[in-house]
């Protein structure tokens, strides 16, 4: 019981807090947001030096984590997953476009072994491995006939990172199936090779900012979502407003408005 008043005291003292700082003239006080390491990499981390520019009196707390993480109970504002791994009682913001993956290997690995030609191909190969605090592996999905297929595969590297992966890739230690976000700035250097594409299946759903509603009133939240979106936007152009809820309601008109 004690706990629980303790509890009850806390979220009152911060929503009090929150409301105070809605009346700043600029958003100010501690952002808290938890995010997958891709997220961190090829979301934020291009973007932090132009958001504390632009908001200096907010303190922006990132924790990267590959595990999911209950917002709420952790006491986390807001957090970025993939559209399909956010709770359905969640605000959610879209901040990038839908992904894709890519299979790539170095030049000097493919001057060593045959360029696969087709998925199958990948059982003759040394495959770099990402495997997710689950325990599970990232399927090796293709589209083949019609259908997406997972090929099973082998390799003697297997990481939690796909940075690590990543390098290991450059170095000539194998062939990798990462999100393409990942690969993209050494595929257009030569670095990294592309390969299998006529086999990549289609793209899936990105990342979302997400929130619960109690947070909605945060100044410094909505900061971030709207320089988030800013960027979303200016990279790719006008688009249809991607922010929803996922509770299989439409949002309300102060949700769509923000």
């Amino acid at each position: 019981m004690r706990r629980l008043t303790l509890c009850l005291m806390r979220n009152q003292f911060e929503t009090a807090v929150d409301s105070v700082n809605a009346f700043r003239d600029r958003p100010a006080g501690q952002l808290r947001i938890t995010v997958p390491p891709p997220a961190a990499s090829f979301v934020l981390a291009p973007l932090l030096a132009g958001f504390m520019a632009q908001y200096p009196e907010i303190v922006l707390e990132i924790s990267a984590d590959p595990a999911l993480t209950d917002i709420v109970a952790s006491r986390y504002d807001a957090g970025i997953r993939l559209g399909h791994r956010v709770a359905r009682d969640m605000i959610a913001v879209r901040v990038t476009d839908d992904l894709r993956v890519a299979v790539v290997a170095s030049p000097d690995y493919l001057a060593r072994h045959p360029r696969p030609a087709k998925p199958r191909d990948l059982h003759a190969h040394n495959c770099l491995r990402l495997r997710f605090p689950s325990g599970a592996f990232l399927p090796w999905r293709f589209a083949i006939g019609g259908k997406i297929v997972e090929i099973e595969v082998e390799g003697s590297l297997i990481a939690n990172d796909a940075g690590l992966l990543v390098q290991a890739a450059l170095g000539g230690g194998g062939v990798l199936y990462v999100l393409q976000e990942f690969a993209a700035p050494m595929i257009a250097t030569g670095q990294l090779v592309p390969l299998l594409e006529a086999w990549i299946p289609p793209p899936y759903e990105g990342f979302f900012l997400y929130y619960p509603s109690r947070r909605q009133s945060l100044a410094s939240l909505r900061a971030l979502i709207d320089f988030l979106r800013a960027n979303l936007k200016a990279r790719t152009g006008p688009t249809e407003r991607k922010q929803r809820t996922l509770s299989g309601r439409q949002p309300t008109k102060e949700q769509m408005t923000r």
